[in-house]
């Protein structure tokens, strides 16, 4: 098998828009992890499960606890990185551009004219095509968790725009314009041939209907719904860029790292299953699995585990506070975390 880091198989696999990520808790194989992609295993770090349990994986269709015969194992379903694509470049997308950022969604924005693709890439926006609507959405592929937001300045745009977004994958599909103008866009999809479950699952007008005014309020409807679509979805978030960025960057300097998953919760709990933070040696972290000192908490085994060599350990932060595997957790809820090395140069595919 080829060698790869962990980080990039991860990336490979997300983007094919259907993962399984397994990891071995107890029993001789503790401490094996295994990414599936498309029901294929592509990583390996271990044993090799046995024929049964490979199968059993590849079978898993949620995130949850497995009894196998290699021992107890944690199974995360997840998909592809969220991504927002912004077709239009006035004061609403650049709006829409900003939050998005905040909120560590990666964008590709779609702009006709140099001057207002320039205020897209100033507003934080990773990628900018710059061309004609139909040449420009030629190379952006969509997929399971691709969010399109069609903000263009006229109607006979969102059209254009619309006549290909709706041929692609897609987790969500909005349009911005008023009543009127959202039926006469589906009445001519309809008569352009579009599938018609696709017109009717548009949302549009877009964004949650908080009697919002301003481009920053029209922003914060469009990225409501479109978090609350994202969320709304069986699955994890997966790996998201950030982690799998700092996960590249300590392979790059040849430093391990900890990965501490959220693998169970009870009551309220500021994030939920899946959750991650990556923790160095120095405090340092990535990503969050909820703030406070159940953070804290985390941050601090995750260091004594990096100090003592330990490869894996499940870390429990409960309300009662007993024992030195326990914190305090915010607003009265508890969660196990999962708590393993990420390696450095020796993940294999």
């Amino acid at each position: 098998m080829n060698r790869i880091p962990l980080y990039h198989a991860l990336r490979s696999g997300q983007q094919a828009g259907d993962c399984l990520f397994a990891t071995v808790l107890d029993g001789s194989a503790a401490g094996t992890q295994i990414l599936f992609s498309g029901g294929e295993p592509i990583w390996l770090e271990g044993t090799l499960p046995e024929k049964a349990d490979l199968c059993a994986l590849q079978s898993c269709t949620s995130t949850g606890f497995l009894e196998l015969g290699c021992g107890r194992v944690f199974a995360e379903r997840f998909g592809a990185a969220p991504q927002l694509v912004v077709c239009g470049g006035g004061h609403v997308a650049a709006a829409v551009v900003r939050l998005a950022k905040l909120l560590c969604l990666p964008v590709t924005a779609v702009e006709d004219r140099l001057e207002f693709a320039a205020q897209l890439r100033e507003a934080g926006a990773d990628t900018v095509l710059c061309a004609p609507f139909e040449e420009a959405l030629q190379q952006v592929p969509g997929g399971a968790e691709t969010y399109f937001a069609v903000l263009t300045r006229a109607h006979a745009f969102d059209l254009v725009c619309l006549k290909q977004i709706l041929q692609k994958p897609a987790a969500y599909v909005g349009m911005l314009g008023s009543h009127r103008r959202a039926m006469l866009v589906r009445q001519q999809l309809t008569q352009a041939g579009a599938d018609s479950a696709r017109i009717e699952a548009l949302h549009a007008p877009i964004g949650l209907s908080i009697g919002a005014q301003t481009a920053q309020e029209i922003a914060l409807s469009i990225l409501a719904q479109i978090v609350e679509v994202k969320n709304a979805r069986t699955q994890t978030e997966g790996f998201v860029p950030a982690i799998l960025e700092a996960m590249e960057k300590a392979e790059r300097m040849g430093r391990q790292a900890v990965l501490a998953t959220i693998v169970s919760r009870h009551g309220s709990t500021p994030r939920d299953v899946g959750a991650k933070m990556l923790v160095f040696s120095d405090g340092k972290t990535a990503g969050s699995v909820g703030g406070g000192i159940m953070e804290y908490q985390t941050t601090l085994s995750a260091q004594e585990m990096l100090a003592k060599g330990r490869q894996q350990r499940v870390l429990r932060c409960t309300t009662e506070g007993n024992g030195e595997d326990t914190a305090v957790a915010a607003c009265g809820g508890s969660m196990d975390l999962l708590l393993q090395i990420v390696t450095t140069g020796e993940d294999r595919l």
